[in-house]
Parts: C-alpha cells; sequence; structure tokens
C-alpha cells in the first residue's frame, strides 16, 4: 500500500478501499511509500508535449493549452506543480524546467 497522488493525496488497501486522505503530502512518509510516476505515463507525457509543440509549428495554442502543457512538464519532473518543483534544491533541474516552461508560454506569446 502506497501514497498516490490522486486529485488529494491518496492511500489506499490492496483492495482499492481508501485508508486515509490528505490535501497536502503527507510529511514524515519515507519516500518509497509513494507511488512515483511510472514509464509509460512518463512516455504519454512526453508524447503529449510533443503533440503541444507541434500544434505551435502549426497553428496558435491557446493559454489553455500552454498551461496543459506546463502541468505536464511538472509530472514529468515528478512533482505536481511549479511551486513543488521549485522548492527542490537542484538548480539544473530548476534551470532545465524554466527553460522548457519559457519555451512552452513563448509559442502562445508569438501569437498574441
Amino acid at each position: 500500500m502506497k501514497w498516490k497522488q490522486e486529485l488529494l493525496w491518496v492511500k489506499r488497501n490492496e483492495q482499492g478501499i481508501v485508508l486515509r486522505v490528505e490535501e497536502e503530502k503527507p510529511v514524515g512518509v519515507p519516500a518509497d511509500q509513494f507511488e512515483e510516476v511510472s514509464a509509460s505515463e512518463k512516455f504519454e507525457i512526453f508524447a503529449s508535449l510533443h503533440r503541444y509543440f507541434e500544434l505551435a509549428r502549426t497553428s496558435k495554442p491557446t493559454v489553455r493549452h500552454a498551461e496543459e502543457a506546463v502541468n505536464l512538464l511538472c509530472r514529468l519532473f515528478g512533482v505536481l506543480d511549479e511551486e513543488e518543483l521549485l522548492k527542490r534544491n537542484d538548480p539544473e533541474l530548476i534551470k532545465t524546467y524554466t527553460h522548457l516552461k519559457n519555451e512552452i508560454m513563448m509559442k502562445v506569446n508569438e501569437y498574441m
């Protein structure tokens, strides 16, 4: 039984019954007690981001498209949102994220 983020942080037993729900990631729980983004999920996220950049080459992406792409980017890096990513003590990760986010948002701004 590991914690998994659904809309909230949820811990279920083997039968899928909810044992506990938290709004924030539970503090003090060992890292191995959380489900990581699987390789297949990462591939799906990567494919979605690729589609976004292809869309940007041929038509005007909406702000909503860009925001969804940024959210996917956060998931790709294993966090829920930008705030959580920026709290990490990993300058290279933050630099890469910031660069990619700017690329995503620039595609919207090019058409504004």
